[in-house]
């Protein structure tokens, strides 16, 4: 019983111990990590902008701000109904539905806008892959004209075999005058040694 201080003793320095090792370096190195990951995302900034959107990059930023701005009309439109309903118990509620109509109009009229853009855009980038298609068929279709397959031609001994003639003998044939019912198994031994021989 007495030595359940000393063990609670020596748990808590080895609990401190593995703290010093485990953690305290990586509490000191926090600020290097910090600095390093503000450097790459900087880095990361000044080449998005730098670089030049492409055509699916507007459709994607279309289409997000579509669907943000719908989300934004949907829940304008609930709090214009909503602060109706509450009017009608309180006049202040008027307050509300004055800002919260202009918004969902608002923002109905900017997802509108941004679907009619993106739809152009998906238009344009759809008979642009679809043109680059064409092309590329039209010019496979033309590579496969120019290029008829023709068989590759048999190499001279397989071309002579073919023809019936054969150059070198197989194997030495011999006729079996009278053969045997049945083979004993020590015969049967010295036919495979002789096969293996060959």
């Amino acid at each position: 019983m007495e030595n359940s201080a000393g063990l609670g003793g020596i748990a808590l320095v080895l609990a401190a111990v593995v703290w010093l090792f485990i953690f305290v370096p990586g509490y000191t190195k926090r600020s290097q990590i910090n600095e390093t990951t503000k450097l790459i995302q900087a880095a990361r900034r000044t080449e998005e902008k730098s670089r030049v959107p492409t055509d699916d990059d507007r459709l994607r930023r279309l289409l997000t701000t579509q669907r943000g701005f719908s989300i934004i009309f949907i829940l304008t439109a609930l709090a214009s109904i909503a602060s109706v309903v509450a009017a009608t118990a309180q006049n202040s509620w008027w307050f509300g539905f004055a800002i919260a109509l202009p918004l969902s109009f608002a923002s109905l009229f900017i997802q509108r806008a941004a679907a009619n853009q993106a739809a152009k855009l998906a238009g344009n980038i759809h008979r642009a892959r679809q043109r680059v298609r064409a092309n590329a068929s039209k010019s496979q279709t033309k590579i496969a004209k120019d290029r008829q397959w023709s068989p590759n031609p048999l190499p001279k001994p397989m071309a002579e075999a073919r023809k019936g003639e054969l150059l070198l003998p197989l194997a030495e044939v011999i006729e079996i005058s009278a053969p045997k019912k049945s083979l004993a198994s020590k015969e049967i031994d010295e036919i495979l040694a002789r096969r293996r021989a060959i």
